[in-house]
């Protein structure tokens, strides 16, 4: 019975104590003003300084963090009280743990080397685990003496960022055209995050990649603003955070016509396209002038998307002409016209800009066309200095208009203003009508020529023509155009082409082979047409040179085994 009354006597003692050296740490002990005037605030040598400086601890929230406390060992250490406090509240005192929060613990430090001094250390480290936001704050170890010290770490704790709110709450927005998009999203963490906005696979309507800022305007929507918006909020702790709002736009058809003019053939297919834009989604009918159109084994409609097409099978030329496409929804209307037409389309020219030769140029061009070609007219004139302006593609001085005037009959023409000598000072367009000599029937019309050729002509849809341009002056600059025609009429004028003459001709090195001429090309003169230089032009199709001269060379051979001349004579000329 004695040695249990000495035990809780024992007990009791040493709460007492621990209870005074709690006071005496927060502040119980007198202040060291109290003994200014005594010997108490005199140096000693043998108190304990601190090992550790305090310092910042940025840790993000749920790690572990440990906060150092060393103090350098002395005689008398062991008579020093160390103890951590959280402002006024005390943690730790010596090795006795007074908080009674579970995630701090006391982590004593014993007999350490310092470097570079050697000096032994000791101390308490104070460990953190599962860091929470609330353990913000400043955290204080501190040597219990007359004077006490202490140093101080800051603790900042770091929070992943967090959306909280989003502004259309839903995510969901559906606007009318013209009105403004306006979007809001906010979050928190620590560091305070940054929001950043982006779309889906897309750009923003501003045209950058992404913008910063808690919330996001569009002052006038239109069709182009929909689309998938993301705000990320981001503040480099963990992974940002991000949502979704989706905005769509409400607006009337909106159609882009893909070709304005199709060009296409008799017996051929044709596909006409319109790209129409509306939302709610559109209703889409067809129209060839003012009948509607249905789905019939000519005709078959195709929507892949915003592609709406109208499929013609076996063109015939009731199917040639205009073509609408109408679409409408609950906000309006609108409508694309389209021009399905058996006319070629626009030539252009395909050969060098600089001649060979001083005085002539072999020009050339190209031109689709679903039927056969039946003449060329051919424009050119000469470029003065003074309209060296004309290089950028207009023309000043009486234009030269769309439009072709009619011609009896097939043969190479010359217009009116042409200059045998080759002087074009009056810089009037020259022009050239050129027929096509092969059809796609054997023989050709005009001039009073005809031979049956074994070789029937395939008409193709790309033609391919070149002609030889006499009598023009060396280093000069020329600008011509060109039109086509078929059965179904003449096409628009093609763009202005520029060439230019040599001021002396080029030097060309002797062919190991002889050169083979007139394969596909017919000389003026070869046609009975006259030896005038001023009307010698050379023309041939390329496509079909080969064609055309096993033909004569079949010709010629069947002409001289029936004795007969070569040519018949010409029947009505072909105007010079």
């Amino acid at each position: 019975m004695l040695d249990i009354a000495d035990r809780s006597s024992y007990r009791s003692l040493r709460w007492m104590a621990m209870l005074m050296l709690v006071l005496f740490v927060q502040g119980t002990a007198p202040s060291p003003s109290h003994y200014q005037d005594s010997n108490y605030l005199e140096e000693d040598k043998y108190t304990p300084g601190f090992v550790t400086l305090g310092q910042k601890y940025s840790i993000a929230v749920g790690s572990t963090v440990v906060l150092p406390c060393k103090i350098n060992e002395t005689e008398n250490s062991g008579q020093y009280v160390l103890a951590w406090k959280r402002g006024t509240a005390v943690l730790t005192a010596a090795s006795v743990k007074v908080t009674v929060n579970p995630r701090i613990r006391l982590m004593p430090v014993q007999g350490q080397a310092d470097q570079p001094s050697g000096s032994l250390s000791s101390g308490y480290n104070l460990e953190i685990r599962d860091v929470k936001t609330t353990d913000n704050g400043s955290y204080i170890c501190q040597i219990g003496s007359m004077e006490p010290k202490e140093i101080v770490h800051q603790l900042e704790v770091l929070v992943p960022p967090t959306i909280i709110a989003v502004s259309p709450e839903s995510r969901k927005l559906d606007i009318h055209k013209g009105s403004p998009v306006q979007l809001a999203c906010n979050a928190t963490g620590n560091p305070q995050p940054k929001i950043i906005w982006s779309r889906r696979n897309n750009l923003l309507p501003t045209g950058e990649p992404n913008k910063t800022g808690i919330a996001f305007l569009v002052p006038h929507a239109n069709r182009h603003s929909s689309g998938h918006y993301k705000c990320t909020a981001d503040n480099r702790v963990g992974q940002p955070d991000s949502r979704e709002i989706v905005v769509n736009v409400l607006y009337p058809p909106e159609i882009e016509v893909e070709q304005q003019t199709v060009h296409s053939g008799v017996g051929h297919e044709a596909q006409l396209v319109c790209i129409v834009h509306a939302e709610p989604a559109p209703n889409v009918i067809w129209y060839k002038e003012t009948t509607q159109l249905g789905t019939t084994e000519q005709h078959s409609q195709q929507v892949r998307g915003n592609k709406h097409s109208l499929i013609i099978r076996n063109v015939t030329r009731s199917d040639l002409g205009n073509y609408t496409c109408q679409a409408s929804n609950s906000l309006g209307k609108d409508r694309g016209t389209l021009n399905l037409s058996g006319l070629p389309t626009v030539c252009y020219f395909d050969s060098p800009t600089l001649s060979s030769y001083r005085d002539q140029y072999n020009i050339s061009w190209t031109v689709q066309s679903y039927s056969p070609i039946e003449e060329y007219r051919l424009f050119y004139r000469l470029q003065s200095a003074s309209k060296n302006h004309l290089l950028h593609g207009t023309i000043h001085d009486k234009p030269l208009d769309n439009h072709i005037y009619s011609h009896s009959g097939y043969g190479l023409h010359s217009g009116s203003g042409y200059n045998p000598g080759g002087h074009h000072g009056s810089e009037q367009w020259e022009n050239v009508v050129i027929p096509e000599m092969l059809a796609n029937y054997h023989g050709m019309r005009g001039g009073g020529m005809y031979y049956n050729s074994p070789y029937s002509y395939q008409p193709g849809i790309r033609h391919r023509t070149s002609f030889q341009l006499k009598n023009l002056q060396p280093g000069s600059n020329y600008e011509a155009r060109v039109q086509a025609r078929n059965e179904h009429g003449w096409n628009r004028l093609s763009s202005i082409f520029h060439f230019s003459t040599r001021s002396e001709d080029m030097e060309l090195e002797p062919s190991a082979q002889p050169a083979v001429h007139g394969a596909g090309l017919l000389d003026k003169g070869l046609l009975g047409l006259g030896s005038s230089d001023a009307a010698a032009p050379y023309f041939h199709k390329s496509s079909t040179c080969g064609a055309v001269l096993l033909a004569l060379l079949a010709l010629a051979v069947a002409m001289v085994a029936s004795q007969q001349p070569l040519l018949p004579p010409l029947t009505g000329g072909l105007s010079a």
